[in-house]
């Protein structure tokens, strides 16, 4: 038993000091060659980039601070991206409380008008960029009854919803929906990818490629 939790320990402590040395070793690429540390970042630039990146510095020696500013922009994009992916269930969202309340009450609403009353809903849930909506229903499901849910799909549609799925339950329905809305994070994680440097680095960017 303490065999097994000495070999346990001694691998944690292994993979903090190598997740210390990558770190390291970005900050330093970071610092001397910018495009060195793509090579450290989530999503690494193929040969080609890297190749494109060498050639550009090469012919460009003044243009190292606009390598340093897309160093950092896609450093952040890659963070932001992972994030995202983290978050892109349900279980794992958390409620952005003004756009979930407003729409909450407009699935409520357009469940009365689009139908004429003929769709009841038991419970409606919005988290941050997806929403639930229970409905009651026949089952097992009727043609009549699957061309008002999809009629009520089609309208909510228009107001930036996607259908995700259709789940049957007794007696009722999961309508589930993914909303076209940037994901709101929380006021800390905002500030990580947006911090002030992020606008400085998008203008150096854009005068260079408006040069």
């Amino acid at each position: 038993m303490a065999f097994k939790f000495l070999l346990h320990l001694q691998s944690a402590i292994t993979q903090w000091l190598l997740c210390l040395l990558l770190a390291g070793a970005a900050v330093f690429a970071y610092q001397t060659k910018p495009w060195l540390a793509f090579w450290l970042l989530p999503e690494p630039m193929t040969q080609t980039q890297l190749n494109q990146a060498i050639d550009f510095e090469t012919r460009n020696p003044e243009a190292a601070q606009v390598l340093h500013a897309y160093l950092g922009i896609r450093s952040l994009i890659a963070e932001e991206k992972a994030l995202l992916a983290q978050h892109a269930e349900w279980d794992e969202q958390e409620r952005d409380e003004g756009w979930a309340e407003a729409t909450e009450y407009l699935l409520a609403h357009l469940a009365v008008t689009t139908t004429n009353n003929e769709l009841r809903i038991i419970a409606s849930e919005c988290r941050n960029t997806l929403c639930q909506v229970k409905l009651m229903a026949p089952t097992p499901l009727t043609k009549e009854f699957t061309a008002k849910i999809l009629q009520y799909a089609k309208v909510l549609k228009a107001g930036e919803l996607e259908y995700a799925d259709l789940e049957t339950l007794q007696g009722a329905v999961w309508l589930k929906l993914k909303a076209n809305k940037s994901y709101k994070f929380d006021e800390a994680t905002t500030k990580k990818l947006w911090p002030e440097e992020r606008k400085q680095w998008e203008q150096e960017l854009k005068t260079w490629y408006t040069k």
